[in-house]
C-alpha cells in the first residue's frame, strides 16, 4: 500500500495534512467522524477514504450536494496523487508520500505479557542514565532536531535504534493531529522476514494514553530455556517508549528481539526514552516546516488567485463629458467576496452592479467569478432588471452550497435621460447626492431577498429622475458601514453620510477617497475586518 496523506485545505484556518493508514477515515460533519468538515454543505456521514488496489479511494455515503473529484461528483473514484476531494465548501488534496510501504506490517495484538514478564515506568519518573550514554545523547541532539522531513527524520531514528540497541525489529507509531489512531510510518525487520511485527496492544496503550514507557524481559523463562520464551511470547526480549513533547503523546518507538539472548534492562528503556525525547523535538520541528511549506505554497496560490480576481473588474472605467465613474475594492483577506461591474450597453446605458457573497476568503471569491459570468452573459438592455435578478436568484441557488448567498443592487444609468433605473436584492439601497449639497439621500425599491435563498423569490424595480443638476450616485458593501475600531464599534451609516457631506466636490474619485480616509482614521490599527468596496457615477 502507498504512504499517502490529505490535506485539507481550510478557509478559516491553516492547512492540515491527515497522514492516511490501513483504516478508513470517515468525513462528515459529526465531530465523531475521523475528519470532522464543520460545513452545512457537508452531511453528518458525508464520504469515506478507505485503501483500495494497494492505494485508496474515496466513496461518497449517499451525502446531500455529493462528492467530487477534481471538479466531477463520483459516487466512488480510485484516488491519484494531486486529486482534489471536495465536500461542500472544503477540499482535501490527496497526496502519495513515496514508494509503498514495507510489506511487514504492525499488528496489535490483545496478548498482553504476564506482569512478571513486564516492567512500566512511569511519565515523570526522570531516566536516570550513565554519563557515557547522557554525551551519546548530546551527540545526537542536532542530528534528530534538525529541520528535515518526517519520514527522513523517522528512518534516521530507526537506523539509531537498531544501532545503539540491537534491535532485531522495530517499528515507529505516529499519531497525526487531532487523531486517535496511529500510523507506522517506518518498520524494519533485520531478520529479513516479511509479514506482520506483533506488538502488545496494552504496551502501546500504555504508552499512548499514560506516557509510560516499558521493559519487556522474560528472565526467569530465559534462564530455564530461551526456546520457551521464544514460543510463548514471539520475542525474547522488547522496549516501548512514547513519543512525548510538552506534556502531548505523539506516538511511540518500539523494538525487540527474537533470536538474541540478551535482554533489555531499564536503563535500556530509559535510554531509549532519552532518544524518543529527541526524536520528539524533531518531529515538531518537521510537522511546523510541513506547515509551513504548505503555507507559503497556499499564500502562493492565493496570491495569484487575487492576481485573476483585479483582472476580472473592468479595467476601464467610462470617463468622458457625459458620465464618470469611479470604484474601490479591497479585499479583508487576500480576495475578496465583494464583486462590482460597470458594462456599457448597446444604447448608451451604462449597467452598473454591485454585490457581496456571504462570508471571506476563497470560497466567497470564486462564487463571486461565478456571478461576474452570469452578468456579463445575461445583461441585456431589453431585459427588465427583476426579471435578471430572478435568474441570477435561480442561479445561485441551484450551483452554491445552501449557506452561502449573495446581496446584490443592479442600477442601469442613462446619461442622456439622466435617469437611474435599479432592483435590489438584499443590499444597501443607492445614494444620490446633488451638486447643491441641499440633498443626500438614500433611495427605494421593494427589497427583494438575497440572490440563492428562495428560488422563487421576487424582486422590484424603479426608476428614478436624476434632474438636470450635477449628481453623484453613490453604492457600497457592508464593509464600509461595518467598518470596526479597537473598541470593536462599527463606522455605521451616519459617518459614512458626514464623509459625503464634506466637501461641495462631486469628482467620484474624490467621493470615494474621502470615505475611505474617513474609515481609516476611525479604525485606527484595528485590521480590516470586511471586503470594502464603493463605486460612485457621476453625472455633470
Amino acid at each position: 500500500m502507498v504512504m499517502a496523506e490529505l490535506r485539507l485545505i481550510s478557509h478559516d484556518g491553516p492547512p492540515r495534512a491527515i497522514r492516511l493508514g490501513e483504516q478508513p477515515l470517515l468525513i462528515g460533519r459529526e465531530p465523531e467522524c475521523d475528519i470532522c468538515l464543520p460545513d452545512v454543505g457537508v452531511s453528518r456521514r458525508h464520504a469515506r477514504i478507505r485503501p483500495h488496489e494497494g492505494g485508496y479511494a474515496v466513496e461518497d455515503l449517499g451525502s446531500k450536494n455529493g462528492t467530487q473529484v477534481n471538479g466531477q461528483a463520483m459516487r466512488f473514484a480510485r484516488l491519484r496523487d494531486g486529486d482534489v476531494v471536495a465536500c461542500g465548501t472544503r477540499s482535501l488534496v490527496f497526496r502519495q508520500l513515496g514508494p509503498p510501504a514495507p510489506h511487514t506490517s504492525v499488528v496489535l495484538t490483545d496478548r498482553t505479557p504476564s506482569d512478571k514478564a513486564t516492567r512500566y515506568a512511569s511519565k515523570y519518573r526522570e531516566p536516570v542514565l550513565p554519563q557515557q550514554r547522557l554525551k551519546v545523547l548530546y551527540d545526537l541532539s542536532g542530528r534528530l532536531t534538525s529541520l528535515r522531513d518526517t519520514n527522513e527524520l523517522l528512518k534516521d531514528a530507526m537506523d539509531i535504534c537498531f544501532e545503539m540497541f540491537q534491535f532485531e525489529r522495530g517499528a515507529i507509531g505516529v499519531r497525526p493531529p487531532e487523531r486517535r489512531n496511529v500510523d507506522w510510518p517506518v518498520i524494519r525487520n533485520a531478520t529479513g522476514a516479511e509479514g506482520e511485527l506483533s506488538i502488545s496492544r496494552t504496551i502501546v496503550a500504555r504508552a499512548l494514553d499514560k506516557g509510560e514507557r516499558s521493559v519487556l524481559a522474560d528472565t526467569d523463562m530465559a534462564a530455564l530455556d530461551p526456546a520457551v520464551s521464544i514460543v510463548q511470547h514471539g520475542i525474547r526480549s522488547a522496549l516501548c517508549v512514547p513519543l512525548e513533547y510538552q506534556g502531548q503523546v505523539l506516538g511511540v518507538i518500539y523494538g525487540d528481539r527474537i533470536t538474541s539472548g540478551a535482554v533489555y534492562t531499564d536503563e535500556d528503556m530509559d535510554f531509549l526514552a532519552g532518544l524518543a525525547r529527541q526524536v520528539s523535538i524533531g518531529l515538531v520541528n518537521s510537522r511546523l516546516l510541513e506547515a509551513q511549506t504548505l503555507k507559503v505554497q497556499l499564500e502562493n496560490e492565493i496570491g495569484l488567485a487575487r492576481d485573476i480576481q483585479k483582472r476580472l473588474f473592468p479595467a476601464r472605467l467610462p470617463d468622458d463629458e457625459h458620465i464618470r465613474v469611479a470604484a474601490l475594492n479591497e479585499p479583508g483577506r487576500h480576495v475578496s467576496g465583494d464583486y462590482y461591474d460597470v458594462i456599457p450597453l448597446a444604447d448608451g446605458r451604462i449597467g452598473i452592479l454591485i454585490a457581496d457573497v456571504t462570508g471571506k476568503g476563497v470560497a466567497s471569491s470564486l462564487l463571486m467569478a461565478n456571478l461576474q459570468a452570469a452578468v456579463r452573459v445575461t445583461l441585456d438592455p431589453a431585459r427588465h432588471l427583476n426579471d435578471l435578478l430572478s435568474q441570477w436568484n435561480a442561479l445561485v441557488y441551484h450551483n452554491t452550497d445552501p449557506g452561502k448567498f449573495v446581496t446584490c443592487l443592479l442600477m442601469v444609468v442613462d446619461p442622456t435621460r439622466r435617469s437611474l433605473s435599479f432592483a435590489n436584492a438584499g443590499h444597501f439601497m443607492p445614494v444620490v447626492i446633488t451638486g447643491d449639497r441641499t440633498t443626500c439621500r438614500e433611495l427605494d425599491v421593494d427589497r427583494g431577498l438575497p440572490l440563492g435563498i428562495d428560488p422563487k423569490a421576487t424582486y422590484g424595480c424603479a426608476t428614478h429622475d436624476l434632474g438636470p443638476t450635477p449628481c453623484t450616485v453613490f453604492a457600497y458593501t457592508d464593509g464600509v458601514v461595518e467598518a470596526m475600531n479597537a473598541r470593536e464599534e462599527f463606522f455605521e451609516w451616519p459617518r459614512t453620510m458626514d464623509a459625503l457631506h464634506v466637501e461641495p466636490d462631486l469628482d467620484p474619485h474624490r467621493l470615494i477617497h474621502r470615505v475611505r480616509t474617513a474609515i481609516t482614521a476611525f479604525c485606527g490599527a484595528a485590521p480590516q475586518s470586511d471586503d470594502i468596496t464603493m463605486v460612485a457615477v457621476h453625472l455633470p
